[in-house]
């Protein structure tokens, strides 16, 4: 079995095994890759772009069966058929490959051939750890990579490092501090259309290749100029692989560009130091921007050194790069940002997923949450396996928030959900300019993308074949001219052409010949489903359920209020902090009502109504939507400890309004100012000590009369006697400087071992603190600190005179900072942020 790791390649692997062609590979290593196949050990081809290391599939699959090879493709484009059991070499995308796993289809007599292995995805890592679970053989193929891991996991015998680099082809390579545009200026053209040479421009985004390309067509138009990325078809740059497109010529290309396609003709590479990554963060994968790993360069300068005379480099980067000493490095794993996967994987299969020896360590806190959420919805029992539930989810062919949503829903909505699943978002379907007259849904970015592919389907569409399944098929030339006008990527359209087709197969049902736009009930019903069953993430407001914040992303057609139902997706902000965007449906609030939870009832105390009262919850997706309160003057036995307890709490905090209340406090403030003083030596009383205290005064009430008439004068002398009292009681409240009364405040600290030990604070006035020296304070019998009040600008503060007039000299106090660097939150955030010392300030 070979796996593949996207469509694409599937069918270039299957071209390639039918093929005999004499490659640089075959010249020179051909004898040692038979000998290596014939061994039957597993082992792996480490080569450059260009080598043969793909078509070595078919010497390779040669020596291994010994008999004629019968060859076939099965991915989401190419179902499995009748003919597929009698097949010996299958060629199959990751995603396939997993589900076969999973399904028990894959033994340990099959040789796992792994073609691009360095083109990494949690579907390939957990393939692999899959294929070492049932015992396969590996045979793997890769380019420019340390492969040092590799061997060690896949148990290879042997690495074979094929480099087809020719030292007399060795390029010029230029490292420049200067933007792609800036860099592609008139001195440069001009050497690229002198010189008729054939440039490749490597660039992060789509956006960046679309806009460099197109500047070079308009401003010289003799250099044919084009571009390539992830959104749009190959047939689109199908003649510069070919080799018929004339120099000089410049291919703008995003990173799907450098990782398969070889460009004849081309000499000079332009490379952007960019990239956008996945990096992992407590179980998320944000989206950061980052300078391109080693593997990255040696791959796309590859494309010309050492492989064509008179080759050119530059390097576009803000770093100083040494290129003649850069060294493959291992490949960054992305399985660690996808525990739900994971978990799905190991439920399917009835194992703990700390039984897979994955190629990354599991995140444990990452996988433990993705298992309980799962277990949540029911997709997943308390034992780790798939519910009946679950094996219904996970044999639809789309993502499990979609394949949720198509269990659930009617057969009116499926056209809608089968579409959207197969878009990533509205905003990767578009170009930024882009024209949405007659398709926009207000709120809802689902239905905008389904409205875009109804509309290209009503221009250009209609249900044909493609490998003898039916699916919508697209005129091509009219389907270009409807993207352009739109400004959408033809790529996306048929993608999501592809996925239809798939899910209607998976449900049984045929395609729909009509594909109408949306309308008020369609929109209804999606927003009812969303609200009944909600796998999606829902943020309202701009806030998660747990407070944290999110943007409506700035290409959405949802609002940025109330609740909006999508995909969180994380982003690194140039400060490097992790920020969060969605893109999703609108859903009203009513109706999330109408599918919330209600929970309770719990007791508590409510100083509006100055009474115990039954609190019941409304919740959806762990926001509280609203709170029903039903005051209580009287109460049953099975609510009576709670009911004493919450009022006893409420007389702690002050909340409950009794008349014991008012006459216990001079008291206990005098029992709490003498644990400050005694430096932590005496009881703190703090609330959780003297509600315990009041609770015990509480036994028998059993309603607001008899709470009210109950006498609960505290014996707080039994806690802290009189003679006890008095000496801390004694201490100075004030001391003199310079004929002033400045006032001492008493509290306690803890030291590193959580001992507590007393201070003083002098409060001094601001003229006095900058000029006062050591010598005039007076000695005292525990540590001093210094503060100074600035009104509202805060409080400065010193652990030391010197310390404090150094804060003094500042242009904002540090309160001013804090609030400053909260956003105005200031105090609170602090709080909630650092830990105070105990006591009062």
């Amino acid at each position: 079995m070979v796996i593949a790791p996207t469509r694409a390649a599937c069918e270039t692997i299957e071209l390639a095994v039918g093929l005999h062609l004499d490659t640089w590979l075959e010249r020179h290593h051909g004898a040692r890759v038979r000998e290596l196949a014939r061994a039957r050990k597993g082992f792996g081809i480490v080569a450059g772009t260009g080598t043969g290391k793909t078509l070595a599939i078919r010497p390779i699959a040669e020596e291994l069966l010994r008999q004629p090879l019968r060859v076939g493709v099965v991915n989401r484009e190419r179902e499995a058929t009748p003919e597929t059991p009698h097949w010996n070499v299958v060629i199959v995308t990751t995603g396939i490959a997993r589900r076969w796993f999973q399904n028990g289809d894959i033994q340990a007599d099959d040789t796992l051939v792994i073609d691009e292995i360095h083109q990494t995805s949690a579907e390939l890592e957990l393939c692999l750890a899959l294929g070492k679970r049932v015992g396969c053989r590996f045979i793997w193929l890769s380019a420019t990579v340390d492969p040092e891991f590799y061997v060690r996991y896949l148990d290879s015998a042997e690495v074979l490092q094929v480099s087809a680099f020719d030292p007399a082809k060795a390029a010029r390579v230029s490292v420049e501090r200067r933007e792609p545009l800036a860099f592609l200026d008139e001195t440069f053209l001009e050497e690229v259309q002198a010189q008729r040479r054939g440039v490749g421009v490597f660039l992060p985004t789509r956006a960046a290749v679309e806009q460099v390309a197109i500047s070079v067509r308009t401003r010289w138009p003799d250099i044919n100029a084009a571009w390539y990325h992830g959104g749009q078809p190959i047939r689109v740059i199908r003649p510069f692989l070919e080799g018929t497109e004339p120099r000089p010529y410049l291919l703008a290309m995003t990173a799907a560009g450098q990782s398969a396609l070889n460009v004849p003709g081309l000499d000079t590479v332009v490379i952007d130091d960019t990239r956008f990554a996945n990096l992992i963060s407590q179980g998320r994968n944000v989206l950061t921007r980052v300078h391109l790993g080693n593997n990255e360069l040696l791959q796309m300068a590859g494309r010309v050194h050492g492989r064509v005379e008179g080759g050119r480099v530059f390097i576009l980067s803000d770093r100083d790069i040494d290129f003649f000493a850069l060294r493959p490095t291992t490949p960054e794993f992305q399985l660690a940002g996808d525990a739900e996967r994971v978990v799905l994987t190991a439920a399917a299969l009835g194992v703990r997923a700390d039984t897979l020896d994955l190629p990354v360590p599991l995140d444990r806190a990452a996988y433990t949450e993705a298992l309980l959420r799962l277990q949540a919805r029911n997709v997943v029992d308390a034992q780790g396996r798939l519910t009946s539930y679950g094996r219904a989810v996970e044999a639809l062919p789309v993502e499990r928030e979609w394949a949720e949503l198509i269990v659930h829903a009617e057969d009116a909505l499926l056209p809608v959900l089968a579409v959207c699943s197969a878009i990533e978002s509205l905003h990767r379907m578009t170009r930024e300019e882009r024209n949405l007259d007659g398709v926009l849904v207000p709120g809802s970015d689902h239905l905008t993308a389904y409205n875009l592919y109804a509309d290209a389907y009503r221009e250009a569409g209609s249900v044909g074949e493609v490998y003898g399944l039916p699916r919508h098929v697209f005129h091509a030339e009219k389907l270009a001219l409807w993207a352009e006008r739109r400004g959408v990527l033809v790529k996306a359209v048929e993608d999501a052409a592809l996925a239809m087709a798939s899910v209607y197969r998976s449900v049984g049902l045929e395609l729909p010949e009509r594909m109408p736009l949306v309308d008020e009930d369609v929109h209804r019903r999606l927003m009812d489903l969303l609200a009944c069953y909600m796998p999606f993430d829902l943020v309202i407001d701009e806030q998660t359920a747990a407070g944290e914040p999110v943007r409506v992303a700035k290409t959405s057609v949802c609002p940025n209020f109330g609740a909006v139902a999508g995909t969180l997706r994380y982003f690194a902000d140039r400060s490097g902090g992790t920020n969060a965007s969605i893109e999703g449906t609108q859903v009203p609030l009513e109706l999330l009502r109408k599918y919330a939870r209600r929970g309770g009832p719990d007791v508590a105390y409510d100083a509006r109504y100055d009474s115990v009262v039954l609190e019941w919850s409304l919740e959806h997706s762990g926001f509280e939507l609203d709170r029903e309160v039903e005051p209580l003057a009287a109460w049953g036995p099975d609510v009576a400890p709670r009911a004493r307890r919450v009022l006893a709490e409420a007389l702690a905090s002050g909340e409950a309004h009794h008349p014991a209340v008012q006459r216990n406090q001079p008291l206990i403030d005098e029992v709490r100012e003498v644990w400050r003083r005694s430096g932590g030596r005496t009881p703190r009383l703090e609330e959780a000590e003297l509600a315990a205290l009041y609770e015990t005064r509480l036994d028998g009430v059993d309603s607001m009369e008899a709470f009210l008439a109950r006498p609960l004068a505290l014996d707080l002398d039994a806690l802290v006697p009189p003679e006890v009292r008095a000496p801390y009681l004694e201490l100075p409240d004030t001391v003199s400087l310079r004929d002033e009364d400045v006032d001492l405040v008493y509290d306690v600290e803890e030291d590193e071992a959580g001992e507590p030990h007393g201070v003083v604070w002098l409060q001094l006035p601001e003229k006095l603190a900058r000029t006062l020296v050591e010598e005039e304070l007076p000695l005292f019998d525990r540590p001093v600190r210094f503060r100074v009040r600035r009104g509202r600008r805060g409080l400065v503060r010193g652990d030391t005179l010197y310390d404090l007039q150094d804060q003094l000299e500042m242009p904002w106090t540090p309160d001013e900072i804090e609030q400053a660097g909260d956003g105005g939150h200031g105090r609170a955030a602090r709080s909630a942020r650092e830990p105070r010392r105990p006591g009062r300030r």
